[in-house]
């Protein structure tokens, strides 16, 4: 694994960086952090951090057909979750195994619990995080908060400023 990274925003950096399966698990765990964590917890960062098609893996290290499958899968799964559009490159054939590949020796447990998108590209395996949206507002950043509250402040003190010209405009001047 490179020593220097950043941590994957997306699911193409995460088949940029990866240079082994175990690479690829332990970036595809990061990211599930990152999904948990930071602000991917809104449809709109959800659909921007899958839409981008990753780089094909089956060249470049030798179980690179099931990390390829697995990217295509948890795309439509976390697209499904969140109620996003599915990616167009997910559907690619290129993605399906054509063996089965289970995750581990719990085969007949596996077969039934596996989602529907991971069992149309013989991967049988259970995801480990399910994204949750955020309630509420999106997070934004306190430059934009102070940006916000400057643009408020203005146009009270315009008002004040229309409201007391108002006022002085109807009162009569005493003799």
């Amino acid at each position: 694994m490179k020593t220097s990274r950043k941590l994957p925003e997306r699911l193409a950096d995460i088949a940029e960086q990866s240079e082994s399966l175990l690479d690829f698990g332990m970036l595809l765990r990061e990211w599930n952090h990152q999904l948990t964590r930071n602000d991917v917890s809104n449809r709109k960062a959800i659909a921007r951090a899958i839409q981008d098609r990753p780089q094909t893996l089956s060249t470049r290290f030798q179980e690179g057909e099931i990390a390829d499958a697995y990217l295509a899968a948890y795309a439509e799964w976390i697209a499904d979750q969140v109620s996003v559009e599915r990616p167009a490159w997910s559907r690619e054939p290129s993605r399906v195994l054509s063996e089965p590949w289970f995750a581990d020796n719990a085969r007949a447990s596996l077969l039934i619990l596996s989602p529907a998108s991971f069992r149309q590209r013989n991967l049988f395996t259970v995801p480990e995080v399910k994204p949750r949206l955020r309630k509420g507002r999106p997070q934004v950043s306190e430059a934009v908060k102070k940006a916000k509250a400057r643009e408020r402040d203005q146009r009270y003190r315009v008002r004040i400023r229309k409201l007391v010209q108002f006022a002085r405009s109807q009162q009569s001047p005493i003799c």
